[in-house]
């Protein structure tokens, strides 16, 4: 038993990080657990919930099969598992679609190179991380600013609607760089997805889109929501993540406690002062102890809402803890491919870096 939990808070940095930063800090002021900001963990919830329903009806394979079996040739293939990832990550959240994608991809691209496997790994998080960026629940760090700032529907599109267009572009451009060689895949057709379970999950997922946005009261569809999903399926509760969940849980209390001990509030109100500073400073930040961290520590002392959204979303690209998401993609590279893991963390960095500067230099100045 502690063998096991000492392995899980090896494996899972983030939330090692954050159980740690709570502890520690509450040794210094109390604890104030009503600062945690339970809309956005019972939001979190029940999208992942939905989504592994979405995944267990077979609607993401067969998808992902009817991409792949059109792609004749290196780039096509490319591209098409790119903008699956960047649409996908848009309902799916960046997370969540990097969590089912990638298996799937490097399952069906098994006969590929390595190189082929690596770049198509670096493609999906890049993609997922720039498509999340569209809607609230698509990146927790969003969700909450979207909640804790009181951002109406039609500002946060502006906010989102720009970045989100810019980083499909860069990401179409640099699909343009691989080579067309001609591609053989062999694939299992998809399984038959039944049509009373399309029409549960469309339904569901309206709601929950609808209700995230504030056009339903959020304190009565979310509980009724989990009660249908129990009674639709009580087994689909295991999948959700809920080392992800308490992760939040702990950021939250660890960032409140920062927030209350004077000298943080001192420092951080010092180096986040303006709008470049917030901008900048919260990219910077995000490279070292990811965006969502960043983004609850930081809003507690800025009211720079929109440079705060676009300096943690465009620093979720760069460093391997720049987001959870990262870290997630990596793991699962990592375990399926292990012996190539170094070549994809390399290709990763770089690709990265190079975007995130473009992005910067086009939203920075």
């Amino acid at each position: 038993m502690v063998n096991r939990i000492f392995t899980y808070l090896k494996n899972d940095i983030m939330f090692t990080v954050s159980m740690s930063l709570a502890v520690i800090t509450s040794f210094f002021v109390v604890p104030d657990f009503g600062a945690v900001n339970w809309h956005t963990i019972f939001s979190l919830t029940t999208m992942m919930i939905w989504v592994s329903l979405l995944e267990n009806a077979g609607v993401l394979h067969a998808v992902s099969v009817w991409l792949v079996s059109r792609s004749h040739h290196t780039r096509a293939l490319m591209t098409s598992v790119t903008l699956l990832s960047f649409f996908g990550a848009m309902l799916l959240s960046n997370d969540i679609a990097i969590l089912t994608l990638m298996p799937i991809y490097l399952r069906l691209a098994s006969e590929l190179s390595d190189q082929l496997k690596i770049i198509g790994s670096t493609l999906i998080i890049m993609a997922a991380n720039s498509g999340a960026i569209l809607f609230p629940f698509g990146k927790s760090q969003n969700l909450y600013l979207f909640g804790h700032y009181g951002v109406s529907v039609g500002e946060f599109f502006k906010w989102s609607g720009a970045l989100t267009v810019a980083s499909l572009i860069l990401m179409f451009i640099i699909t343009r760089f691989i080579k067309s060689t001609p591609l053989s895949i062999n694939l299992q057709p998809a399984e038959h997805i039944e049509s009373r379970s399309l029409t549960f999950l469309i339904i569901t997922g309206i709601i929950l889109i609808v209700t995230i946005f504030g056009w339903l009261p959020f304190n009565i569809v979310v509980p009724i929501m989990l009660i249908i999903f129990f009674i639709y399926n009580h087994k689909i509760f295991k999948m959700v993540d809920y080392g992800l969940l308490t992760t939040f849980f702990f950021f939250f209390v660890a960032t409140n406690n920062l927030a209350n001990i004077h000298i943080v509030q001192d420092l951080v109100s010092s180096l986040f002062d303006t709008p470049s500073h917030v901008l900048f400073g919260s990219f910077l930040l995000s490279q070292v102890i990811s965006n969502v961290p960043s983004t609850i520590l930081i809003s507690t002392f800025t009211e720079h809402a929109h440079e705060l959204f676009l300096g943690t979303n465009i620093g979720g690209l760069g460093t391997m803890i720049a987001s959870m998401a990262n870290l997630i993609g990596y793991r699962v590279y990592r375990q399926i491919e292990p012996d190539s893991s170094a070549a994809f963390l390399r290709l990763f960095m770089v690709l990265n870096f190079v975007m995130a500067v473009v992005l910067l230099v086009l939203f920075g100045i």
